[in-house]
């Protein structure tokens, strides 16, 4: 439980494998598996947040606002969030350890 606190995206076999390094006896990945929903865990996928708050969109408008720019002003500008880059890992079987009650 103490992994699973420490880092919630801790995957199984890493979790076998930290208790298997200098370990006389060896753990399973099912036994991990086994033990840590027994003790109330459970895997899912993180929540979405949405990036933009409403506070953070009232301060855009009012900066755009105040630089009285023209739409063509604003075809000249390269939007980075239209794009999404992965450059070390995938994020695409992300999930995170919660407790469940």
């Amino acid at each position: 439980m103490r992994i699973l606190k420490r880092d919630r995206r801790a995957t199984l076999p890493r979790i076998a494998a930290d208790f298997n390094d200098g370990a006389s006896t060896s753990v399973s990945v099912r036994t991990v598996q086994r033990t840590v929903i027994n003790m109330g865990s459970q895997s899912r996928r993180p929540t979405r947040v949405p990036f933009l708050t409403a506070r953070h969109k009232a301060l855009l408008l009012s900066w755009a606002r105040q630089y009285h720019w023209t739409v063509d002003d604003w075809k000249h500008v390269a939007w980075s969030d239209e794009s999404r880059f992965q450059l070390y890992r995938t994020d695409a079987y992300v999930r995170v350890w919660r407790q469940y009650h």
